[in-house]
């Protein structure tokens, strides 16, 4: 960690490991330097102390320690200075955040430390404008303290005016620290939000929470599967650009419907039908904000629990069917952390921040809830790759649920795990580091007499002659038996381990984490390498960075399951999308360069949606190419397809022949299909388009 946050301040991976200073550099220096071997390296320290106790909220040690990191900036900026001849640094977090949680425990002097230091040093110029900030802060906060004490129940929206403030998203930022610090309490109240104080009589009950508990039967991780992706079928396809530029973005920009007029369509002979304002009674909530359609219709959520008519919630559900008919309705009392719904499935699985994983039908009846952070997969890559469980939530990046609801799916990091409805582990795989990556070796202290070489081969299984990869091999097949994430039911499992570790450290003379996929292995990637000439003396300068294994890993940010099989699709950060079949071995890859937000498999065609193109592939073919430059979402019917965008729908054919567009004056909400056409509905009116294609035969 230490490392990582020194490469996200631009820091080379050398500095703090050796200190040196002049005496002019020490002359800048405005307080006693702390009694270090390493100031840098203890700054870095510090930095990651300071990082720990705000990520746990315990915001009396980060003050605490945002002081004792600003006592190590002097030392920390001359080194650097020295070092790089320069300080072009970007973030110093106590001079930033640091001075955030000094202001919310009321800490004058370290803010003043702030501004000595500022001040003095040239380099820390940059940050002179955080000093007013801060103290504006720290008056902000005890003023919010103070009108909460003194009006309690008050609005949060009220608070901006009733401290004299302009900056209304600031105070709101100042009152979320407050809550997360245990000092105020906010009640909602429909959709606006009450504030008192912690402690106060008036301050609601918490109740326990439901305890929900794993429901798996089985208690050993399934085999995780290694997928090989230079052994599949390759489908390379037209790169998609992560963001298109504004350029283009404006070239492509949509030229609003006539003035007076909320609809109007485009590239097509359809007709639209009277435009009606729908009733209030009628008009969607706006607290639904995220549309999830399905080929019986769409889910919509609100995310946040601001839905009216609910009571108390953490989100809620609302399914509408195929001609718009509200069909089901439902408070939730758990959040939505992510979603996952089949395109031509029903219901939809949605994992709550607490990593609670709860699956729904289509009439948003419960089908089953489970604890996916006491899954024996989750425990066994957790221990692996060393992250708390209170960050568990993200590294789960999707859940999924089959077409029937039979299975589900959940991915962690760059694993992937299905499970059966009723709890059975069925398998899980795993996505390959990509190939920018090279794992490297950390040479190994351990050495030892003829005999102990002889020990170590008898252990291994193996004999001289030996070539360094047969030892890796041999090393990774046992590594399988021995490891104790592998084989928690056997006491000797953990001794193995360290005994074959040592055996092959023994023989290949580097540490075995660097040939193990179960230990703390390290990776390197080459950024830049130049050629130079001094005199006679040629040399080659390269530029890299080192890595752990979870930041090397390809996290799979998307996964789906097929059509008219259970077979899964897994997308990397990398921008490949694996197939693997119901027994979770990799079948085919499909190269597009950027992760898709959305994998459509309708059993005839494969749609792959990105923030930019949408992918219209069949029999491994690329059938169209569809730009995308406003977003937008998939609505799959029998006939076609819809591209729903922020102010327009387009209508394709299944193969991706474009058909026509509908634009609107203000934000689409809803699209569905009738007898008499397809309706098209903003928040507060509706038009029926008339010729347009049915959506089902």
């Amino acid at each position: 960690m230490v490392g990582l946050i020194k490469r996200l301040l631009g820091m080379g991976s050398t500095i703090g490991e050796e200190a040196h200073s002049s005496r002019a550099d020490e002359s800048d220096d405005i307080s006693p330097r702390p009694r270090q071997t390493n100031a840098s390296q203890s700054y870095f320290d510090s930095l990651f102390q300071l990082h720990e106790a705000i990520s746990k909220r315990d915001y009396g040690a980060a003050a605490a320690h945002a002081r004792r990191n600003l006592e190590y900036i002097p030392v920390w900026v001359n080194e650097t200075r020295q070092q790089y001849r320069s300080f072009d640094i970007q973030s110093i977090p106590a001079l930033q955040q640091g001075g955030t949680i000094l202001a919310l425990v009321g800490d004058e002097l370290g803010i003043a430390r702030i501004a000595e230091l500022v001040t003095t040093f040239p380099e820390l110029k940059p940050w002179t404008d955080k000093i007013k900030h801060h103290e504006r802060d720290l008056r902000r906060f005890q003023a919010i303290r103070e009108v909460i004490l003194a009006q309690p129940n008050c609005l949060q929206t009220d608070v901006k005016e009733l401290i004299g403030e302009k900056d209304g998203r600031r105070v709101a930022v100042l009152i979320s620290y407050l809550e997360k610090a245990g000092e105020i309490v906010r009640i909602k109240d429909g959709r606006a939000v009450r504030l008192i104080l912690s402690g106060s009589p008036s301050a609601p009950v918490e109740l326990p929470k439901r305890s929900i508990n794993s429901h798996r039967i089985d208690f050993e991780p399934q085999k995780l599967i290694d997928i090989d992706i230079a052994s599949l079928s390759y489908v390379p396809l037209p790169r998609a650009p992560s963001k298109w530029e504004e350029k283009q973005v404006a070239s492509k920009s949509l030229v609003a419907p006539g003035r007076g007029c909320y609809f109007e369509t485009r590239d097509s002979d359809w007709r639209l039908g009277p435009t009606v304002k729908i009733p209030l009674s009628e008009r969607p909530d706006p607290a639904f904000r995220q549309i999830h359609p399905t080929n019986d219709g769409l889910f919509i959520i609100d995310d946040l629990g601001n839905a009216q008519g609910y009571g108390d919630i953490e989100a809620a559900a609302l399914r509408y069917d195929r001609s718009g008919r509200l069909a089901a309705r439902s408070g939730l009392m758990h959040g939505t952390y992510r979603v996952g719904v089949h395109p031509l499935g029903s219901g939809l699985i949605a994992m709550s921040q607490d990593c609670v994983a709860h699956a729904y039908d289509d009439d948003l009846g419960m089908v089953f809830e489970t604890a996916l952070d006491e899954a024996p997969e989750i425990t066994a890559i957790r221990r692996r790759l060393g992250f708390p469980k209170d960050e568990l939530k993200n590294h789960i990046r999707c859940v999924a649920l089959s077409q029937a609801r039979d299975r589900y799916l959940f991915t962690v990091v760059d694993e992937a795990w299905c499970i059966d409805a009723g709890g059975v582990g069925l398998w899980g795989a795993k996505l390959p580091i990509t190939e920018v990556w090279t794992q490297i070796a950390t040479p190994s202290s351990r050495c030892g007499a003829s005999s102990e070489v002889e020990r170590a081969l008898s252990f291994m299984g193996l004999s001289l002659p030996i070539a360094p990869e047969e030892v890796k091999r041999r090393y990774r097949d046992l590594a399988k038996q021995y490891h104790p994430d592998l084989n928690a039911a056997d006491p000797q499992a953990e001794e193995r381990m360290k005994e074959l570790n040592l055996a092959t450290e023994l023989l290949t003379g580097v540490e075995a984490s660097a040939l193990s996929e179960y230990a703390g292995a390290r990776f390197y990637q080459e950024l830049s390498r130049s050629e130079h000439r001094a005199g006679e003396l040629e040399f080659t300068a390269t530029i890299g960075i080192e890595v752990s294994e979870i930041q090397a890993s390809d996290w799979i940010y998307a996964a789906s399951f097929a059509a008219k099989s259970n077979s899964v699709y897994l997308a990397g950060y990398s921008g490949r999308i694996v197939l693997v079949d119901d027994n979770g071995r990799g079948v085919r890859v499909y190269d597009i360069g950027n992760v898709p937000r959305r994998i459509v498999d309708t059993g005839d065609y494969l749609y792959l949606l990105t923030d930019t193109r949408l992918y219209v592939l069949r029999d491994d073919s690329l059938h169209a190419l569809i730009d995308t430059f406003d977003g937008g979402d998939l609505v799959i019917a029998q006939t076609g397809f819809g591209l729903v965008e922020r102010k327009r729908l387009r209508w394709f054919r299944e193969d991706g022949h474009y058909m026509g567009s509908v634009i609107s004056s203000d934000p689409i909400r809803r699209v569905y299909s009738t007898e008499d056409g397809t309706i098209v509905e903003t928040r507060q009116r509706r038009t029926l388009v008339q010729g347009f294609p049915q959506w089902w035969e």
